[in-house]
């Protein structure tokens, strides 16, 4: 394996004494600085915090739902390799957040972040919808 699949014994070290120490990881964006257009309209709650609504809100939108069967390229043949958009973007969520929760920062919002990025929901050709 090559280096960047390793981190250094002194790092790991050092990420699990901040662990046991609780140590709050200072870049970590917490639910508290949440700021929303209209705060009242989407208020998050103890079941649905601020950012898994943002998750759910993606998940359920028809433009979403729509490229299910979409593919990431064209192919003009049969090719089990090709990865469906979907799919895409919970293999590079589920990259996100392992590499979120090492670092001790908030998944939620590095799931919510993953989610926008690889959806396409930004492009040109989809639609935009404002939260």
């Amino acid at each position: 394996m090559g280096a960047y699949h390793n981190l250094s014994e002194k790092l790991q070290q050092r990420i699990i004494e901040d662990r046991k120490e609780h140590r709050a990881n200072p870049y970590a964006f917490s639910e508290e600085q949440v700021l929303r257009r209209e705060m009242n309209h989407d208020r998050a709650n103890l079941w649905r915090p601020p950012f898994v609504r943002d998750i759910e809100k993606i998940m359920h939108l028809p433009y979403y739902n729509r490229y299910g069967d979409k593919t990431q390229v064209f192919s003009l043949y049969r090719n089990d390799d090709i990865s469906r958009r979907a799919q895409h973007v919970q293999l590079v969520s589920r990259i996100a957040r392992n590499i979120g929760n090492v670092l001790n920062l908030n998944q939620d919002l590095i799931e919510a972040i993953s989610w926008d990025m690889t959806s396409d929901m930004h492009h040109s050709d989809m639609p935009v919808r404002e939260f």
